[in-house]
């Protein structure tokens, strides 16, 4: 069966949320699904990129690209993200959605969750991105 998604974001009864770069749902029907762990700003040597959230969170989405790509997939193919950002504050909130919309840029973007953590993995990483993708 070949992979279906469906992104459903109603029109009545619930606040519209595609503006900000997500879908309230997507449904898969068929295809393979791909689990992708959190991705950090590290570039392919382990070293941080940036200490900026904007550079850190477009170095996380970089590498899921990256990952996407060595199993056939791209952004169009990620039915759930989840980005956790240390220390959030309210202004994180306009970074994250502007670089979620390059990251879906043209598809249906993702069902997604942003979190405000207290720390990651090391001190000087700011941000994670996980997500799951379904592919043909």
């Amino acid at each position: 069966m070949a992979k279906k998604l469906t992104h459903i974001n109603p029109t009545s009864g619930i606040a519209p949320v595609l503006d900000y770069g997500l879908s309230h749902a997507v449904m898969a029907e068929g295809g393979r699904v791909v689990w992708i762990s959190g991705q950090i700003a590290w570039d392919e040597k382990g070293n941080t990129i940036g200490k900026d959230l904007r550079t850190q969170v477009a170095q996380a989405h970089e590498n899921i690209r990256r990952i996407l790509a060595s199993v056939g997939g791209k952004p169009a193919d990620v039915v759930r993200m989840t980005t956790y950002v240390v220390n959030y504050r309210p202004e994180d909130g306009e970074v994250i959605v502007e670089a979620n919309k390059k990251f879906f840029h043209g598809v249906g973007p993702a069902a997604q969750t942003l979190l405000g953590i207290q720390s990651l993995y090391a001190p000087d990483i700011r941000v994670e991105v996980e997500c799951t993708a379904v592919l043909d």
